[in-house]
């Protein structure tokens, strides 16, 4: 159902068939927040969300099932429902080079060390295997640097590649330099913290939206580390 092909559907909709309110409010909160509309059941090719148990309209070209059972496959999410997992679902079945990681848009704080020449940035993009900022200079391909990012009330020491540095007309930017690297941190904890962050972000975002109650009730739907429950309700 979900099979990537090599022509992706030109329109990202999504339809939402869930029998759980608290899981159908939050699960509209985060892919509107990564850019996906929702379209109503008239539209054959969006993609289907819907738990196991409800019987899918025929005219669903593509489905990705919520059920609760430990098998887990590219068309099927177990529940309770593990955020990095559909981000990841969803990207496989939207982009013709998926993302591997989940990321977030978000201006964290960094210091970067490259050539004895110390700067301060801000993040466009945060993943747990790498970073885009907006830097003074241009780097060189596979250009070694260190860089420091802070998430509210920790630093974290990532020792980084650089992947590509484009000037901003180069994409539509005006002059501004924005540099892509890749974390070469082999230490799993510190990427399970930041990505526990960028999910944190997220709820985050769409917690105003729910509401305190419903946002409540819809974080038991989730699968969630601690950090990451701590701060939702942070």
């Amino acid at each position: 159902m979900l099979a990537q092909t090599s022509c992706p559907p030109a329109k990202k909709n999504i339809h939402l068939w869930v029998d759980n309110s608290a899981l159908q409010a939050i699960l509209e909160a985060l892919l509107l927040e990564w850019g996906y509309p929702l379209t109503d059941a008239t539209e054959p090719n969006a993609l289907l969300i819907i738990t196991e148990k409800l019987v899918p309209p025929a005219h669903f070209r593509h489905r990705l099932t919520l059920r609760a059972s430990h098998y887990q496959g590219r068309n099927h999410l177990e529940l309770p429902l593990t955020i990095e997992n559909l981000y990841l679902a969803i990207e496989n079945h939207f982009h013709r080079t998926p993302r591997n990681h989940i990321r977030i848009a978000a201006a964290w704080p960094i210091e970067v060390y490259a050539n004895d020449q110390p700067f301060s940035a801000t993040t466009i993009t945060v993943a747990d295997r790498g970073l885009r900022f907006v830097s003074p200079r241009e780097f060189f391909l596979a250009e070694e640097m260190r860089i420091y990012l802070t998430s509210e009330d920790k630093v974290f020491e990532l020792p980084s590649r650089v992947v590509y540095s484009l000037r901003g007309r180069e994409i539509g930017r005006g002059e501004e330099i924005q540099v892509g690297v890749v974390c070469l941190s082999k230490d799993r904890a510190i990427r399970d913290e930041i990505r526990s962050r960028i999910i944190g972000q997220y709820l985050k975002r769409v917690r105003p939206v729910l509401g305190s109650n419903l946002f409540a009730e819809a974080l038991h739907q989730l699968n969630l580390t601690s950090m990451t429950r701590i701060m939702a309700r942070e």
